[in-house]
């Protein structure tokens, strides 16, 4: 039997790399995408052998896509997983810089994906987008980042809806603390801005969560994973939490 085909992005750390590994292991093959491309192949190392192939690309560099996936034919799943987080208040000087660089890596990028394969994702086929539980909310000092994750639930809503006659589904996923080295990097920005550690910093955004823990990248993974089922194909245009009781919105 041919696999079925995933292109997942942002796939060499974290919420990315969960995904891939479990793809791979329920019998896909995976293009783990992301702009190191020695992470890319740690992230394969980690996956049954000949289930995942590494490609190089920075998602920002949107020149880049045709020549990168060139190559790949037809897709049954996308994954638009990659994106940053950074803040910056309104007063700071360089908000500007802050918000060119996100909306290019996480809305001009999902965007350029779908453009890319729009017409090679097969009849019957699965896109799931990774938003941001504070996509739907909002939060002093990271309006880019809001900003950011509200538009691509838009392009989920929309592209559910254009991909809809083909029995595509798209819908996008809204993870709130992900215990990764993203959020492990932002726990320790601050506990220097705070004059804190980083397990008080853990502790305080615990308190905010019904459940008083972060999420497993594994589990992120099983909502993909179900999302991409065929028991998912009723689901499409919809934003699904995934923040241990962070979000209810």
């Amino acid at each position: 039997m041919t696999r079925q085909v995933a292109i997942v992005t942002g796939a060499g750390s974290g919420i990315g790399r969960a995904i891939t590994q479990r793809l791979a292991t329920d019998g896909w093959l995976v293009h783990a995408v992301d702009r190191n491309l020695d992470a890319a192949r740690a992230t394969s190392a980690l996956c049954p052998e000949g289930a995942v192939v590494p490609l190089e690309l920075d998602v920002a560099d949107l020149d880049a896509y045709a020549a990168a996936f060139a190559h790949i034919p037809v897709v049954h799943a996308l994954l638009a997983n990659a994106g940053i987080c950074r803040q910056a208040t309104l007063a700071d000087d360089f908000a500007d810089e802050v918000w060119r660089t996100t909306m290019r890596i996480n809305v001009d990028a999902v965007w350029q994906l779908f453009r890319t394969f729009h017409d090679r994702l097969a009849d019957g086929g699965r896109a799931v987008i990774t938003s941001s539980g504070l996509g739907k909310l909002g939060r002093p000092g990271y309006g880019a980042y809001v900003a950011s994750k509200h538009a691509v639930l838009g392009l989920t809503k929309c592209f559910s809806r254009e991909l809809a006659p083909r029995a595509i589904t798209v819908n996008a996923i809204c993870p709130g603390w992900v215990d990764t080295p993203m959020a492990r990097g932002d726990l320790v920005k601050n506990a220097v801005t705070f004059g804190t550690t980083p397990g008080i910093e853990y502790e305080k955004a615990c308190e905010a969560i019904a459940l008083h823990r972060f999420v497993q990248p594994e589990e992120i993974a099983a909502l993909v994973a179900f999302l991409l089922s065929p028991g998912a194909g009723a689901i499409t245009g919809e934003a699904y939490n995934i923040s241990c009781g962070e979000f209810f919105a």
